[in-house]
């Protein structure tokens, strides 16, 4: 196993390792499990919004679209142009 040396830590070795293993985690922490929290956060959140989507129905999603334009004007024009660009090419393949 060989290890390069980090420039502004002369003489110790650098956590890359070379010949394709990966640094072990510290004892007693899984990699996943931040993963697993975050999913569980998210999960909660959509599980809160759809239950906000079943009582306000249409109004309250276009509500949110409407906020969420206002926020974020260009992400809101990319995903339009995405989902356009995705239904036109879903219309074309659909005349063949």
């Amino acid at each position: 196993m060989e290890s390069e040396t980090n420039p502004t830590q002369a003489g110790q070795p650098s956590p890359t390792i070379r010949g394709g293993e990966a640094p072990t985690s510290p004892k007693g922490s899984a990699p996943d499990e931040p993963v697993q929290t975050g999913l569980g956060r998210a999960g909660a959140y959509v599980k809160e919004k759809m239950a906000g989507y079943r009582e306000g129905g249409i109004e309250q999603i276009s509500e949110d679209i409407t906020e969420y334009t206002r926020t974020e004007p260009i992400t809101a024009l990319m995903i339009a142009t995405g989902v356009g660009l995705v239904v036109g090419m879903l219309l074309i393949l659909a005349r063949k």
